[in-house]
């Protein structure tokens, strides 16, 4: 009877074919996590002028095309859905259109470089496109998602720890604090803003493996994500932790409760309080943040940071409405941003002049930088995902965007508005850890200029996807 038993629960033949089929893009994709580890200042302790983090992230898409050409020849190829074949075709189209128009009209951006920059500049998108191809094309599951998640979750506790290590317990270290020890910055990232983000990564997957697993490690290591984000004392980061974690009491509140009149007029009463404690947070986070990084302390230098990165939006829809169907160019559209040579159709409503100095905005001035040397210039980014996804793809950058929010935003109002049952906390808490964290993650990345992982973007959208179906299933079978 136990070998029947055996038989009947062992996975069928295809099923193991399949698996086995994959296991080579699956550990390169899980190799990803290493991109975390390379430090983006040249230290003593690595040679970074051999292998910095974006040669690296270069050799990593590079191993996963190997791998996948491999698997190709062995087991064959599965025909990519439509709509993403149409998004993987734009991109390839715009990206080559936009370098012979370049080259044609001898734009100073397009052609201040060598050609297999160009080529580089394209790798953060095209890789996070095939790994969302592969995610879908290897029929991932549960198993395959926690692989993924778990080589970063080890890779972002240990900055996690290091961050105990020298910032809380001020264990001597040169290599991950500031020059005055008020900031950590990592031994391996070196780059403060790139921590705090993985501390918002490392709190969200450690608190879903806490909610199927248990266990008091999890629960350390969510904690040490907390506080290798507050390590940091960015206040963005601040904020969407606290985001996160309101949206993680919605969902409690919500499935956690019975019906009934009474019980819904006391989830009234901690609606209107959780409402007033988030908007608390984000004052103490900005506050906070302020005091600690000594910066913006004056209101009118607060005012002159939001114009700023506001400025900086209206430039982006600047080269939306210059460049729409061709864009920027994969991390080239914050050039066309900062340059005199887009019109200033939008901002020039708002702005005025932007080539003039007294328009209030540091760093922008009569002289443009880009057109002499772009890659030697002081800025990198325009300082928000949303806007750098539309500068440098256009209408493209545009559609995914207006589809990943309208997507997040379906699964979130479809979940809410499901009927509870006992089952419910169990259900759709793991969905809920995920979905603060893709949240939480997306606003946190929105002043950073050295965080491309838009493969681990695909992987958490993917498997929030698949949480949400799984929870839709469940609840189908229960009723």
């Amino acid at each position: 009877m136990s070998v029947k038993r055996a038989v009947s629960n062992a996975p069928p033949p295809s099923v193991e074919k399949d698996a086995s089929a994959h296991r080579l893009t699956n550990a390169v994709i899980r190799l990803h996590a290493v991109y975390f580890l390379i430090p983006w200042e040249r230290v003593s302790y690595f040679p970074g002028q051999f292998a910095g983090p974006y040669r690296v992230y270069v050799l990593l898409f590079v191993l996963l095309c190997a791998a996948w050409a491999v698997e190709v020849i062995r087991f064959g190829a599965r025909k990519p859905t439509p709509g993403f074949a149409v998004a993987a075709l734009w991109f390839w189209v715009i990206f080559w259109a936009g370098i012979v128009n370049g080259y044609v009209q001898d734009d100073p951006i397009k052609t201040s470089v060598p050609f297999y920059w160009l080529l580089a500049d394209a790798v953060p998108y095209t890789d996070g496109m095939l790994v969302w191809y592969l995610v879908h094309h290897n029929r991932w599951g549960r198993e395959e998602f926690e692989g993924a998640l778990g080589s970063v979750f080890w890779v972002a506790l240990t900055i996690g720890i290091e961050s105990i290590l020298f910032y809380y317990l001020r264990i001597p270290n040169p290599y991950s604090l500031n020059h005055e020890g008020r900031f950590f910055l990592g031994m391996f990232t070196r780059h403060h803003i790139v921590a705090s983000r993985l501390g918002l990564i490392l709190a969200g997957i450690a608190l879903y493996f806490l909610w199927r697993r248990g266990g008091w490690f999890y629960l350390f290591a969510s904690l040490a994500g907390i506080l290798l984000v507050f390590s940091t004392w960015r206040r963005v980061p601040i904020f969407a932790l606290f985001l996160g974690a309101c949206l993680l009491i919605l969902f409690f509140m919500k499935f956690r409760r019975r019906p009934g009149a009474k019980e819904k007029l006391k989830s009234f009463f901690v609606s209107c309080l959780t409402a007033s404690v988030f908007f608390a947070c984000i004052g103490v986070s900005v506050m906070v943040g302020t005091k600690v990084r000594g910066e913006f302390l004056e209101a009118s230098n607060l005012s002159m940071s939001a114009k700023e990165r506001l400025f900086q939006c209206a430039r982006a829809v600047d080269v939306l409405v210059a460049r729409p169907f061709l864009g920027g160019g994969p991390r080239q559209g914050f050039l066309y941003g900062y340059s005199e040579d887009t019109p200033a159709t939008f901002s020039g409503y708002f702005y005025g002049d932007i080539t003039r100095y007294e328009s209030g905005i540091r760093g922008w001035s009569t002289s443009d930088l880009f057109q002499e040397n772009p890659r030697k210039s002081a800025p990198v980014s325009l300082h928000s995902l949303p806007m750098n996804f539309i500068a440098d793809l256009g209408l493209l950058g545009l559609v995914m965007l207006i589809v990943m929010l309208a997507t997040g935003g379906m699964y979130f109002f479809r979940i809410m508005r499901l009927p509870i049952h006992e089952d419910s906390l169990r259900l759709m808490m793991p969905f809920a850890v995920i979905f603060s964290t893709v949240v939480a993650l997306f606003v946190g990345v929105s002043t950073t200029a050295h965080f491309y992982p838009y493969w681990l973007f695909s992987i958490l959208f993917c498997f929030l996807r698949y949480l949400y179906h799984e929870a839709m299933q469940r609840r189908l079978r229960i009723f």
